[in-house]
């Protein structure tokens, strides 16, 4: 069945203009890439395979589309070299690497996606207008998205949310696997769909504003923290680059901050958490058994910070600045991190090194972009990483100091989302994760603008 669908979908993008074609494919791989981690089984076997394809489509797309009217730069900026040397310490790094055939994959996806980027940024001589519509088409997936994941809502509740716990209230997921991967690229929806609402063209205007709701709404019973920062940062700076005078740019700033102060209520507000008591170990039947299993006293997960002498600790309520154990998780990173500091142990290991020992934190990566990088290529890597989003935020400075925002006021809106959500979530030079293409796609536009005239 996913076979028949990609193969329709290839003959519909062959049918239309090169343009509307990369728009159409961009669309369909953001869409797809949420199916790829979903927890619905049918949209994973749908996503898993196809995310991949769609991809090289869009890769093949793209470079078609630049070589036959794209535009050739006169010299190569230098967003575009750092993200060159990113791969390339990951292609090196495999050498060292604890699992080097997963580092040369993992690489080449992302070699994949930077080659889309760049060529989707070079499609069209005008490099606003080529902005625009792979901006477009990033918004259009994500709107699929989003809509899609109410569709499941509808069809089947119990895969849509997650059951309250002794730590949180219920939690919508909508078709994400959980309810952290929607609501991270429906962050990055935010500021696109702000931009749309007030630099679009007729119809374009409230459906932006519509979005705006429907995206803010998802992320709001996500319980999602680090989206809400994330986007609504994101969405803040998109509004105040492009309001057309200083009323219109607070008038704006205000509406979202008033709707943000709205997610995290009706975060507060959601379904309460199931009584510490109900998940104590000690309501549990004990079966006696021959001989002594440690972890079944004590699981190694739940090593360092557990209470003393067997205690119990209720799990700490969620709050918007909590760090929901993390912090432990991202000392234990650095602390593993420190013992190859230079070079790491290899790109797209991260959770093949990272161990959960500790009593507040449940998961299998450190929830840190930067610490995960740090794992994975040591210092170098972080270097490069960081110095690629300072020289994308030094171009969108370069593109608005001229006065000419447009769409690079959304693409500094998805970056500044982009390094906010580093912080709190792993994962942002992984091409698997639900946001990164859309992430990469838009940001990487940033150095065409900036070399760009027009």
């Amino acid at each position: 069945m996913g076979g028949s669908i990609l193969a329709a979908a290839v003959g519909l993008i062959r049918r239309l203009p090169c343009e509307a074609a990369v728009e159409v494919a961009l669309a369909a791989t953001v869409f797809l890439f949420a199916c790829g981690s979903s927890s619905v089984h049918a949209l994973t076997g749908l996503g898993g395979p196809a995310r991949w394809a769609a991809l090289l489509v869009l890769c093949g797309l793209s470079l078609a589309c630049a070589a036959a009217h794209g535009r050739r730069p006169s010299s190569m900026p230098l967003g575009w070299i750092l993200a060159a040397a990113l791969v390339a310490v990951g292609v090196v790094s495999a050498a060292w690497s604890v699992a080097p055939r997963l580092t040369l994959e993992r690489v080449l996806t992302l070699a994949i996606l930077f080659v889309t980027a760049v060529a989707l940024a070079l499609a069209v001589p005008d490099p606003k207008v080529a902005a625009a519509r792979l901006l477009r088409g990033v918004l259009a997936g994500i709107a699929a998205v989003a809509v899609g994941s109410l569709l499941v809502l509808a069809v089947s509740h119990h895969d849509a949310v997650l059951s309250a716990t002794a730590g949180a209230g219920w939690r919508f997921r909508g078709l994400g696997e959980n309810p952290n991967t929607v609501s991270m690229l429906l962050a990055v929806g935010l500021p696109l769909a702000v931009w749309l609402a007030l630099a679009g063209r007729g119809w374009e205007r409230p459906a932006g504003a519509g979005l705006v709701l429907l995206f803010a709404g998802e992320i709001a019973v996500s319980g999602s923290r680090g989206a809400v920062v994330a986007g609504f940062g994101g969405a803040l700076l998109t509004a105040l680059l492009l309001g057309p005078t200083l009323g219109a740019k607070l008038a704006v700033a205000a509406a979202l901050l008033v709707l943000a102060g709205a997610c995290v209520a009706t975060s507060r507000l959601q379904h309460a958490p199931i009584p510490a008591a109900a998940a104590a170990p000690g309501g549990a039947v004990t079966v006696r058994k021959r001989g002594i299993n440690a972890d079944l006293i004590l699981r190694l997960e739940d090593e360092l910070g557990h209470p003393p002498l067997g205690g119990y600790r209720p799990p700490v309520p969620r709050t918007l600045l909590g760090s929901s154990g993390r912090a432990q998780a991202w000392a234990g990173a650095a602390h593993q991190g420190a013992r190859r500091p230079l070079l790491g142990y290899g790109f797209g290991t991260e959770d093949r090194v990272f161990v959960d020992r500790f009593y507040a934190f449940e998961g299998g990566f450190p929830e840190n972009s930067y610490l995960g990088t740090f794992l994975q290529l040591g210092a170098a890597g972080v270097a490069l990483l960081v110095g690629l989003l300072l020289t994308l935020a030094w171009n969108a400075y370069r593109v608005l100091r001229r006065g000419k925002a447009g769409p690079a006021a959304a693409a500094a809106g998805v970056l500044l989302v982009a390094i906010l959500i580093g912080v709190s979530q792993s994962g942002i030079t992984s091409v698997g994760n639900i946001a990164v293409a859309s992430i990469w796609v838009c940001a990487l536009t940033l150095p065409a603008l900036a070399e760009g005239r027009a």
